[in-house]
């Protein structure tokens, strides 16, 4: 076996890893939030994550089979919603509740944050121009959740710290 096919094939081994355990992650987090629309945004990035691993593994197998990346089309993805999920205001017996959900978000950005670098690093190691397109799209795609939970860490992080008397001044 040719060493960049080796190289190929462990790189989508890795990225096939990585969306296994963040749906695994999102799905957890969906069934421990209090917030249902939150539980949906979970729910949603969980299903994208199993999505991208159905992609890889066509790739893999492709790559096993015929020795060549499979052409890429990027098929139809919903963007990440830019409305705020965490935004409704928090009541004094929420705030347990939802320290939670402010800990999956932080986690959630990060592993979003993580794929973000892997991809970018697999799209510039890859000789093959449809190989680089797929691993593009991903790093749009996982950009996209990167920025939602962002937001909706930053939101419930100002309801937490003004609920709990934090304040600049």
């Amino acid at each position: 076996m040719k060493s960049n096919l080796r190289a190929a094939l462990f790189a989508l081994d890795m990225a096939m890893q990585t969306e296994r355990d963040g749906r695994v992650f999102y799905l957890n987090a969906a069934a421990s939030t209090q917030n249902d629309q939150g539980r949906a945004l979970f729910t949603r990035i969980a299903d994208d994550e199993l999505g991208h691993l159905a992609m890889l593994g066509a790739c893999r197998k492709a790559l096993v089979e015929k020795g060549e990346w499979l052409p890429f089309g990027e098929g139809a993805h919903k963007a990440a919603p830019t409305t705020p999920i965490f935004a409704k205001r928090l009541s004094e017996g929420e705030l347990n509740a939802h320290t939670s959900d402010l800990s999956a978000l932080r986690v959630a950005y990060l592993l979003e944050k993580d794929a973000v670098d892997f991809y970018t690093r697999a799209a510039a190691q890859t000789n093959d121009a449809e190989g680089r397109k797929m691993y593009e799209f991903l790093v749009q795609v996982e950009q996209s959740h990167q920025k939602t939970l962002e937001t909706e860490y930053q939101l419930l992080s100002e309801q937490f710290k003004a609920m709990m008397g934090f304040s600049a001044f």
